[in-house]
């Protein structure tokens, strides 16, 4: 069937993105850009589940939220005979609210969550975009992928991960970030900012909002060592991590930072995991980073993806299970050689793709034809 939305100037997207903030925010980057090029003339109403991050997140954003029963397969027990009953329940959902709010395009950015509005979305005929932000294409994603109008790719070598009958439908623009990483402040400004020495050298470890339990217990088993060092360390360690109560005088500690844009502009180094969003923010800031893949990913997609940098000469990959032994180390040495830094700077900068938002927000107007007064 195909499903014609009505001729109004005021062009409406379906969003169906959750589960972790690197499905949530590219989404929310790219509504805001269908915002900016239709001169606000854009709906948008997001689709999860009913207990994850974005039945919060979404509706604070100032978005209508439309909650499914849908939730992941979590192994072999009572939960997974009920599973294809939901898969039933939300895909019913989504499809009802296709027909109610009527989208000129639904954009799905993978994990579970996705599948309902995409299997919705092509029983309707209404265009579906998928946002693909990892190296390989997710499960999800995987199987939306035939049905789409279009698939966005956020590296160039992820087209050969598709198969060759779906090349015409792949885009290569990037991982969408939200024009909330600042790019203003400087060197010393930032620092000065984080209370750190303005004129020092400086690495930024992380882990996410939520911290990493091995990347904290080792910055903590060799805060000897770096309290020897020249620089200095930043140290997110997340909200749920309690620090050693006496830290040298060169490491800070916070447990979250709420700018990552200053953060970014005060460091020399970075020190993160390899999620999606974390390399496409690096990219658009230029920095060198030592990426530790969160080894429980499904797919293994953070490795994939710091593989991706390491190839390009713009990153170092250190192994969760290596962490002890190497991490450390590894940040010495590059804190001690200026010149390599600089290459790596020069090739996360060449990785980077600031209009990513934007130009899948153009791709997507396109798509579904929308012929309003932009």
């Amino acid at each position: 069937m195909q499903f014609a939305p009505s001729q109004d100037d005021r062009f409406r997207v379906l969003v169906a993105a959750g589960g972790t903030g690197g499905h949530i925010f590219p989404a929310v980057a790219v509504v805001e850009q269908l915002q900016a090029l239709t001169n606000n003339a854009c709906d948008a109403v997001f689709m999860g589940s009913r207990d994850r991050m974005e039945h919060t997140i979404i509706p604070a954003l100032g978005y209508r939220y439309v909650a499914m029963p849908i939730a992941g397969f979590k192994g072999l027990d009572l939960s997974t005979l009920t599973l294809p009953f939901k898969v039933l329940a939300s895909i019913r959902i989504a499809r009802q609210t296709i027909r109610e709010f009527r989208p000129h395009a639904v954009v799905c950015t993978g994990a579970y969550i996705s599948y309902p509005a995409g299997i919705a979305a092509a029983r309707e005929g209404v265009p579906l975009i998928v946002l693909e932000s990892n190296l390989n294409p997710g499960k999800t994603n995987a199987r939306l992928a035939p049905h789409a109008t279009s698939v966005v790719v956020a590296f160039a070598e992820s087209i050969a991960r598709y198969p060759a009958s779906l090349r015409s439908k792949l885009h290569d623009l990037g991982n969408p970030v939200r024009a909330q990483i600042d790019q203003r402040p400087t060197t010393r400004d930032a620092r000065a900012a984080l209370q750190l020495d303005p004129d020092r050298p400086t690495v930024f470890v992380f882990g996410g909002s939520l911290g990493a339990r091995t990347i904290n217990a080792t910055i903590a088993q060799h805060l000897s060592t770096i309290a020897e060092q020249p620089w200095q360390l930043l140290w997110q360690t997340g909200k749920g991590y309690t620090a050693p109560t006496s830290v040298p005088d060169n490491v800070r500690v916070v447990p979250f930072v709420e700018n990552m844009g200053v953060a970014y502009a005060a460091a020399d180094l970075v020190v993160s995991r390899s999620g999606a969003t974390t390399i496409a923010e690096l990219g658009i800031v230029g920095k060198p980073a030592i990426f530790i893949p969160l080894p429980s990913a499904s797919t293994n997609e953070q490795v994939h993806n710091a593989e991706v940098c390491v190839q390009r000469n713009a990153a170092v990959l250190v192994r969760d299970a290596d962490l002890s032994s190497s991490l450390v180390p590894s940040i010495v040495d590059l804190m001690h050689d200026e010149t390599r830094r600089a290459s790596m700077a020069a090739a996360m900068k060449k990785l980077g793709k600031p209009n990513a938002a934007r130009d899948a927000a153009t791709l997507i107007l396109h798509e579904s034809g929308w012929r309003g007064h932009a």
